[in-house]
């Protein structure tokens, strides 16, 4: 019973929360109902037929799991996801509330929800995943999560402890921290990665963040290095390197920010793979989301024709469509590494383009702002038309993009970001595209706004 009126209690307060326009119910119905009823979550999940996958890490975790949901409901699956991207514990105990019947009964075939890193170690514990899938670990938040290292080391021991032979836990091994989780596990271990070297870079990567060995301190030599520390490494000392990869991307094409196409190699041939969103880093999106369906038994072919279904995720690379032919693409940045390859993407398709960077530094952005410091904004210098700092802290990105070698007369100020996409859109010519490079909670701010305006759906829903 305790079950049934904590479920009740959640439902009710989801609605409450859409009712009233304050947001999707995607986070308070599950802390609220695990007050009442500290396990829903694990009861609920007894009813997913074919367990629970979770995806963590710093980038990419909304993107895959969109994709691998698109491609598992392609294929007949009942999938439940925390669509919202609310990756606490509570989201997730929301996601299967808003999913249960009345009698607190959950009649689905997989729980994918995308997992918060910090919050990773309890989810595991709790619901004990079938598949847990790691994307990469780079510097984010650090007045909240603390140093990579120990991030990783809390997962590597919940991983040891919670998962056993059923169990698989995918890993990007070109992220050599990544890799490092798999060594004490008694679970099945699996690796993805790129294996492409028209793909890689010869460029200083400056927000590079595990660039030293483990085990000896040295740091790594790379055959090939794709951004950051994300690569083909071995170490000089020790010999440790990058593990074999299971599935391997061979090639890479983008088409701007329209489109990308993949090679993946895998035990049962190779997979042409292709989705309707831009970056290298996308790739391994790609990857992660064929090893994770693959790993739940979905055939290769089935896989890439499901991916044909999908869109991208709220304000990852999503577009926004405006009068006269005018578009916003919204390209989430939230830490250095990201933010540069959203840079990246602007400097290689945008030129000449009008262009949006909003700050914030609420909590769920991180209050500590220095990381901006350590993007690399130098590659952006030539590129836009304009340049328009917004947000809570657009002062302090004015100024990152003076050092970085604009023009302070050519950038314009406008903490409200809704009136600097007004301004941006005004500013460009019928048909053009404004890039708008905002942190967490500046994209959902502005997001609520363009809801109201009925130009963009609500975020919660697929």
């Amino acid at each position: 019973m305790r079950g049934v009126a904590a479920t009740w209690l959640g439902k009710a307060i989801a609605a409450a929360c859409r009712l009233s326009g304050r947001g999707g119910g995607t986070a308070l119905p599950g802390l609220l109902a695990l007050r009442l009823c500290p396990d829903l979550d694990a009861r609920l999940a007894r009813g997913l037929r074919r367990g629970c996958a979770l995806i963590t890490g710093t980038n990419g975790k909304t993107t895959t799991a969109k994709m691998a949901a698109t491609v598992l409901r392609s294929a007949g699956w009942r999938v439940v996801r925390n669509a919202g991207g609310s990756n606490l514990r509570r989201g997730v105990a929301s996601a299967l509330i808003d999913s249960a019947s009345l009698a607190a009964r959950v009649s689905a075939d997989l729980g994918l929800f995308e997992a918060d890193e910090g919050a990773l170690p309890e989810l595991v514990r709790v619901l004990r995943p079938r598949v847990v899938v790691l994307t990469n670990f780079f510097r984010d938040q650090l007045d909240r999560y603390g140093e990579l290292a120990t991030t990783a080391k809390r997962i590597a021991r919940s991983v040891a402890e919670f998962l056993g032979p059923e169990s698989t836990l995918i890993l990007n091994y070109d992220d050599p921290l990544v890799a490092s989780v798999g060594e004490g596990a008694r679970c099945a271990v699996v690796g993805f990665g790129l294996d492409c070297p028209e793909a890689a870079t010869d460029a200083p990567q400056r927000a590079a963040d595990s660039k030293d060995c483990e085990r000896c301190g040295v740091a790594y030599d790379y055959a090939q290095r794709y951004f950051a520390h994300l690569g083909d490494y071995r170490c000089p000392s020790c010999g440790r390197a990058r593990p074999a990869l299971d599935y391997a991307v061979r090639r890479v094409r983008t088409v701007g920010a329209e489109g990308i196409e993949v090679e993946l190699a895998h035990s049962a041939g190779a997979t042409t793979l292709r989705a309707p969103v831009g970056g290298v880093y996308n790739a391994y999106n790609l990857a992660a989301a064929f090893a994770l369906c693959r790993e739940l038994g979905i055939e290769p072919q089935e896989i890439a024709e499901g991916l044909g279904e999908f869109g991208a995720a709220f304000g990852r690379l999503e577009r926004v469509r405006f009068a006269q032919g005018k578009t916003a693409l919204l390209l989430l940045v939230k830490n250095p590494t990201g933010f540069n390859e959203a840079l990246r993407l602007v400097r290689d398709c945008g030129r000449g383009c009008h262009t949006v960077i909003a700050l914030n530094d609420g909590i769920a952005d991180g209050r500590d702002i220095s990381w901006i410091w350590d993007v690399e904004l130098e590659q952006l210098v030539g590129v836009p038309a304009s340049v328009i700092a917004s947000g809570t802290r657009a002062e302090d990105m004015a100024l990152r993009l003076k050092y970085a070698g604009f023009d302070p007369r050519e950038i314009t100020i406008e903490n409200d970001t809704r009136r600097a996409l007004s301004m941006a859109l005004e500013r460009a010519a019928p048909g053009e595209t404004v890039y708008v490079l905002p942190t967490y909670t500046a994209m959902t701010g502005l997001r609520r706004r363009l809801e109201r305006e009925g130009l963009v759906g609500r975020f919660w829903e697929e």
